[in-house]
Formats: structure tokens, sequence, C-alpha cells
């Protein structure tokens, strides 16, 4: 058996841009840093996947221990089919020189269904390349599938005592739409194939493919000419509004002849130009109250894909820790406050009710929120709108709005170590309630977060 060429993401790799497919196969070394964040998202589709192979009992896992295994797993999957099992678990196959793992093949009399499983509470068009793809390695492979059908997360699901697996998730039928695509798959595998073998890589400009449907692994290295500072560090305009301009104007100079730039985005290109903050200091005042003390909050939720508690939904935001200090206007700081439910019951209430334990009704409280959940029963004045409103901006805030680039912007001097997102804290504390070999160091590491995230907000503060 020869070696596959292309595997279900590298195909959707070529889908998304074929210089991105060009140099994952021939020039991987050129690949930017994956960032934590993304691992931990990957991490939360596995584990779904996993759980809804509990929707068909008694398979037999077929999937390769090791990357370089693929060709036992093959013959693995083959020989248990030929003896007659009725239910395999990461059947491997491969034709047109691709290779797939299929997450569930179910015998159905003289044919099979084929199932894949999705993490996310909809089906997107990428998913249906997904299972196109596999239906049409299925099909080359010899296999006579009666049905193929994508699986993913009931969004409208309510956790009871236990998880009803079979509310939980959601089987679409797609066997009519893989079909019709079919053609389609194999002309794109003959192209994808001859992108890889050419001598020279394909000649593709930067544009909105290099985010969807996901961040391309080779930004760094396809940017490069872009000159900075570019309308790309212009964190007030949306990916799709930085192209469009870009595609116009390559300079940003330029980019402030666009018509439809807000008062924010020339605010915030005048500043990355002359490299100077910007602050409407009576905009500030009337968002801040006076105050001679206040406090300062981290509040930090986790979206587990699998409801954990009765009550709950999929990713649904669940509070599970926070960090409060009381700061003054002379620069005094009191001691940090920090709780961390230990997430054996539901976490929400408990949180809360902790919190405003140490709260006082006639005391500011300052958070910067950026995209978390809301904070049940407490008012607090959230930071972040002031430069999502666009009354301060320094010029090294140039790709969002996170307290990181905050943090670089003014100077604030923080470790970013092992956790720089409150996704990837998130993903630490998840692994803590699942009995993590390392669950005291990750613990260690949310409280270190917590902390830096206090000095960068208290730093905001008193930098105002």
């Amino acid at each position: 058996m020869e070696k596959h060429i292309l595997s279900k993401s590298t195909y959707i790799k070529g889908e998304q841009c074929l210089k991105q497919l060009y140099l994952t196969k021939n020039k991987p070394k050129l690949r930017d840093r994956m960032p934590a964040e993304r691992i931990a998202i990957f991490s939360r589709g596995t584990n779904v996947g996993i759980y809804a192979q509990d929707l068909f009992h008694g398979g037999i896992d077929a999937g390769p221990k090791h990357y370089s295994q693929y060709r036992k797993a093959i013959e693995l999957t083959a020989q248990l089919m030929t003896d007659g099992q009725k239910v395999i678990y990461e059947a491997a196959f491969q034709a047109h020189k691709t290779l797939i793992l299929l997450d569930v093949l179910v015998k159905n009399g003289d044919a099979w269904d084929a199932y894949e499983v999705k993490s996310s509470k909809s089906l997107s068009e990428t998913y249906y390349k997904d299972a196109a793809l596999q239906y049409h390695v299925l099909v080359e492979s010899g296999v006579n599938i009666r049905s193929f059908s994508l699986i993913h997360i009931n969004a409208d699901y309510i956790r009871e005592d236990e998880i009803d697996i079979n509310k939980l998730f959601i089987i679409k039928d797609v066997t009519d739409e893989v079909k019709n695509r079919a053609q389609t798959v194999s002309l794109k595998i003959e192209e994808e194939i001859a992108s890889i073998n050419s001598p020279e890589e394909p000649d593709i400009e930067i544009g909105p493919h290099c985010y969807a449907p996901y961040d391309c692994d080779f930004i760094g290295y396809c940017w490069k000419s872009v000159k900075r500072p570019s309308i790309f560090n212009i964190p007030s305009l949306s990916k799709e509004e930085q192209f469009n301009i870009y595609a116009k104007h390559k300079s940003l100079v330029e980019s402030l002849e666009y018509a439809d730039l807000s008062e924010i985005n020339r605010m915030q290109i005048q500043a990355q130009l002359n490299k100077k903050a910007y602050l409407n200091q009576e905009a500030v005042r009337n968002f801040i109250p006076d105050f001679t003390e206040a406090y300062i909050l981290k509040l930090l939720h986790f979206t587990p894909a699998l409801p954990r508690y009765s009550g709950s939904m999929p990713y649904e935001a669940i509070p599970f820790g926070f960090a409060l200090q009381k700061i003054k206007t002379d620069g005094s700081k009191g001691d940090i406050i920090r709780f961390m439910a230990n997430g054996k019951t539901h976490p929400k209430e408990l949180v809360y009710s902790k919190l405003k334990e140490y709260l006082s009704d006639d005391i500011p409280i300052f958070i910067y929120a950026n995209t978390e959940a809301k904070i049940k029963g407490i008012d607090v004045i959230d930071l972040s709108q002031l430069l999502k409103k666009g009354y301060y901006y320094r010029s090294k805030i140039t790709k969002d709005y996170t307290t990181k680039s905050l943090a670089l912007a003014m100077g604030i001097q923080t470790p970013f170590k092992a956790i720089e997102m409150d996704i990837v804290a998130a993903q630490f504390y998840n692994d803590i309630l699942d009995g993590h070999k390392d669950s005291m160091d990750r613990a260690i590491k949310i409280k270190d977060y917590l902390d830096r995230e206090l000095r960068i907000i208290s730093g905001f503060v008193f930098g105002l």
C-alpha cells in the first residue's frame, strides 16, 4: 500500500488555501507556533468525539496509536469488517491517495452507516466538505455505504440528573448532500495533489481565506511583506473591513482615504501613524466615577461542551473562580482574595455568593471583561469599554483588546507563561475536574494568571 498524500485535515487546509497546503507538506518548519488557546479548543472537540461513541455500543477502536501506524489501522479496520464486527470506532480507509479516520462505522444489513462527530452546536460548510471527502474515500475503498450522517451537539439541551446522550446529540443524515459533491471532491483531490507536487509554491495573495474557516498556520510567513503598521493593526475594524480597505489602500496613510471609516477607526489609524497614545479625558471622567477606593476583579468562566451539572447546557459559560483586590487612589493595594470552586457541584451560585461576601455596595468594582460573561447581580465598570468606545488607545494595541495587548501597550511588566488567555485557564480547570495528573500544578498556574490579570487591571486604572 502506497503512502497517502492527503488526510482529512490537509484536504481541508487545501480547501482553504492551496498555498497553506503546499507549505504544510513541503516547508512545515515555516509553520507558526500553535497558540495554546487553539490547542484547548482541539482538546474539547476530541473529548466530544469520544463521548459520542456511546451512541453506538459494542464498538472496537481501530484507530492508530501513533501517527506512523496508519497502515496497521487500515488493515485492522478491513479485518474487523471481514470478521463481522458491527460497530467500528476510528475506522481507517485509504483511497485516491487520501487517508481518513471515520468516527463511527455501523453495519446495517449488507451495507454500512457512516457517522462523523462534530463538537459544535451547528453544522458549517466546512463540515459538509469534510463529510463529502470521507464519503468519497469510503466509496472508493469499496465500502457499500447506505447512509452518511453528521452528529453535532444540541444547543437547546438542558441536562437533568444524568446526561441523556440521545438528547444531547443531533444526528443529521447528509447522504444526498455528500453524493452530490462526489465529483467536486475527486477534482479537488487531484488539484491539491498537483499543488503539493508542484516545484514552486502557489502564488496566492493574503485575504479573508487566511482566517476562514480557521486561522492559517503560516500567517507569519505569508504576511511578511505587509509593512507595519498596517490596516491590520487597527482593532476597531473587523477582518472583513480590514481586507476591504487593504485591497484598495496598501499603506496605512492611504487608508485614511477610505470613505467608510468611523471616528474611532480614524483615531486609531492616526495613533498608529504618530506612535502616540489617545485619551479622551472628559469621556473617561464620565465613564469612571470618583472614588477613593475601589475593587478590581477578575472572574473566570469555563464553557464545557458536555454539560457537567444538572440544569446546565452545552457551552454554557459557568463562573468557577475569581481574584479580588481593593485599591486606593493613593496607589496602595489590599491583599488579594482568591477563590476557585472545587467543581463537585455547580459552581455558579457558590462563586457569586462567595464574591458578594467581600463586596461593599458603595465601592465601585472595576473589571476588564472583553469577552467574559456578565456577572450576575453585581454592578461592575467594564474598563474594556474605554477601548471599544474609542476613549483610550495606544499604538501597541494592534490586534485585539485582550489584557495581554493592554499590558504590552502600557508597558506593564507581567510574565506571560503557561496561560495567556481565559480559554486556556478554563481548559486547565476542566483538566482539574477530570483528575489530571498535574492538577496541582494547573491550579497554581490559574492562581498566577489571576494575579497577573489583577496587576494589569490595576495598572490600567492608575495609568489613566
